[in-house]
């Protein structure tokens, strides 16, 4: 199949064609395409959220495979990285595999999956992304297997004590004690300073940062505003913003819970925000905007995550997989989750100076600009 339009290749954008099945095959000036990309529209690698809570399993009450990934492709995101933090844990030889059957038959975008601390040494055999370390991971005995392992560590970066806080004492110094504990191939995610990105840097870690972290303030009351780590203040926030420049790369944290938790007392309700559909929009809205250059957009959403991930996606590169997301720059909109199980995010009604056009996965369109098909999305990493 040929697909033809303006391409973002080699930091550059270009008039030319894209040959593809589940795999990028050539790139040339010019063909008889199969899709026709029309002006105003820009074709990207496909973009790539590392960090992604899908629920599914026992949690699918609150989102599953199917509406995450129909999310996310509504979102211009053509991969999902799963935080194994549903019920059951995602901990084992066995859960891990009945993870992947879940993805394989459901997912509607490419996907891998990260699995908690473990001591089962069959895991670290599995094709998975890697492992998540969360606060009350540091101090488990199991954390030094998977410290020994040579595969990627994604850090929740709080302390243990943190966990066991009111909100108002889970402050920045515990986010930079905690990437001080660990060592190896590690990733800082979800950062809420700058502090955290200039000791992640020392450590010769690579970093994320969350478009909630940077916008929106959590306000006392109000659970739809409630993540962990905690939002920031507006000083520390605005210090944040370096992060668009000097972070690896962005992330969505996509937590989703029903209404119903989030109308629960703000001591009780669950922290989380569902925004997987939002990142792509946001950070190409940005270049619009002339606060980012597209390259940097590419390396935030796309070139950046793979690299860490280590998987054949990011760039539009023969041999890469065909993955793609094609923005349209004339059309503005108010932002709305389309496919999720959450109906109501703080980010509704935010203005975004471009849309998605058009989502391929393997190949295949995803999503149109109007609807999301059933499309089969594979594990890359299968072979990783």
């Amino acid at each position: 199949m040929w697909i033809r339009g303006k391409i973002f290749l080699n930091n550059e954008v270009i008039d030319g064609c894209v040959n593809f099945d589940r795999k990028i095959k050539e790139i040339r000036k010019d063909c008889r395409p199969d899709i026709d990309i029309p002006q105003g529209k820009i074709i990207f690698p496909g973009s790539i959220d590392m960090h992604v809570h899908v629920r599914g399993m026992n949690l699918s009450y609150k989102e599953d495979v199917r509406t995450a990934t129909s999310e996310a492709a509504y979102g211009g995101v053509t991969v999902v990285v799963d935080m194994p933090n549903t019920v059951p844990y995602i901990n084992t030889a066995e859960r891990v595999q009945e993870r992947l059957r879940e993805f394989a038959n459901f997912s509607r975008t490419d996907y891998g999956i990260y699995s908690g601390v473990t001591s089962d040494e069959r895991v670290d055999k599995l094709p998975i992304a890697g492992y998540k370390v969360f606060p009350e991971d540091l101090e488990k005995p199991e954390l030094q297997f998977v410290l020994s392992s040579k595969r990627l560590k994604i850090l929740h970066p709080e302390l243990p004590l943190s966990v066991k806080q009111f909100r108002n004492l889970r402050e920045i110094w515990q986010e930079i004690a905690s990437i001080s504990l660990v060592s190896g191939r590690f990733h800082i995610t979800h950062i809420t300073n700058y502090e955290d990105l200039i000791k992640a840097k020392e450590l010769g870690f690579t970093t994320d940062f969350t478009p909630h972290h940077l916008l929106l303030e959590e306000i006392k009351g109000d659970c739809l505003t409630k993540v962990n780590p905690p939002i920031r203040d507006l000083t520390e926030r605005r210090k944040l913003l370096r992060a668009l420049f000097e972070a690896d790369a962005v992330a969505s944290d996509h937590a989703p819970h029903t209404l119903q938790e989030k109308m629960q007392p703000y001591e009780l309700c669950p922290p989380g925000i569902a925004a997987v559909s939002f990142t792509t929009p946001f950070i190409y809205s940005l270049v619009k905007k002339g606060v980012l250059s597209l390259s940097r957009a590419v390396d935030l959403v796309s070139k950046n995550p793979a690299k860490i991930l280590g998987i054949n996606a990011g760039e539009i590169k023969e041999g890469n997989v065909a993955d793609f997301t094609v923005i349209d720059f004339e059309k503005d909109w108010r932002y709305h989750t389309q496919y999720s199980k959450v109906v109501e995010t703080p980010f509704d009604e935010y203005s975004l100076d471009v849309s998605i056009y058009m989502t391929i996965v393997e190949g295949k369109v995803a999503y149109d600009g109007y609807e999301v098909y059933p499309i089969r999305g594979m594990n890359l990493f299968e072979n990783s």
